[in-house]
C-alpha cells in the first residue's frame, strides 16, 4: 500500500488508500463475491439446458425415442363406402418413415359388423362454469353412420395387418374439438 503524507513525500503521516475497494468492509466484499458466483452458476445451468452437456444443441429426436406399437386394436379414418353388414374405412396407420419420424399412412380396411358390435358418438360439450369442454359419449346405431364420417373402430384382435376384421366397437368422432 502506498502512503503519502500531507507534504507529498512518502513516509508516515495521513494515509490515502489507492485500492478500488478502499473503505469497503470485508462483509461487503464477500457478499459481492457470493452473488457473482451464484450468477455464474445460474448462467452455466441455463447454457447446459440449451446446449446439452457437450455444447451440442439438443434435438427432439435425441431426447425422446418414438416407438410404434407392433399390434393395433383400433384404427380411425373416414368411411368410404357402406354395405349391409360392413363398411370400408380409409384408416390412418401410424408408421415411421426412413428417417425414423412418425407418419400416418392411409390404407383401406373392411370393417365387418356383428350383432355384438357397439356403436356410439363422441362429442365435446361446454360445461357450465368450466372453461374447457367435456367428452360425452352417446349411443347410436349402424344406420347412423354415413359416408364421410370419421370413425374409430376397435377390435378384439390385432388388426395391424388385417385388411378385413370384425369390430367390437365403432365410435363416431368429431372432426374438431
Amino acid at each position: 500500500m502506498v502512503t503519502i503524507n500531507q507534504s507529498g513525500a512518502s513516509g508516515q503521516g495521513s494515509e490515502l488508500k489507492s485500492s478500488p475497494l478502499a473503505g469497503r468492509s470485508s462483509k461487503t466484499i464477500i457478499l459481492i463475491a457470493v452473488i457473482s458466483i451464484l450468477i455464474l452458476i445460474i448462467g452455466i445451468f441455463f447454457l447446459k439446458q440449451k446446449f446439452g452437456l457437450f455444447g451440442q444443441p439438443k434435438t427432439g429426436q435425441e431426447a425422446q425415442k418414438i416407438i410404434i406399437p407392433k399390434v393395433l386394436y383400433n384404427l380411425a379414418g373416414l368411411v368410404q363406402e357402406l354395405d349391409k353388414n360392413s363398411f370400408i374405412l380409409e384408416a390412418s396407420i401410424p408408421q415411421l418413415n426412413d428417417s425414423g419420424k412418425p407418419i400416418q399412412k392411409k390404407e383401406t380396411r373392411k370393417v365387418n359388423i356383428t350383432s355384438a358390435t357397439r356403436f356410439s358418438r363422441l362429442t365435446f360439450v361446454s360445461q357450465e362454469g368450466e372453461t374447457g369442454k367435456a367428452p360425452v359419449e352417446t349411443p347410436m346405431t349402424f344406420s347412423d353412420i354415413k359416408v364421410g364420417d370419421y370413425i374409430e373402430v376397435i377390435a378384439n384382435q390385432d388388426i395391424s395387418q388385417a385388411l378385413e376384421f370384425e369390430a367390437s366397437q365403432a365410435r363416431s368422432l368429431p372432426r374438431e374439438f
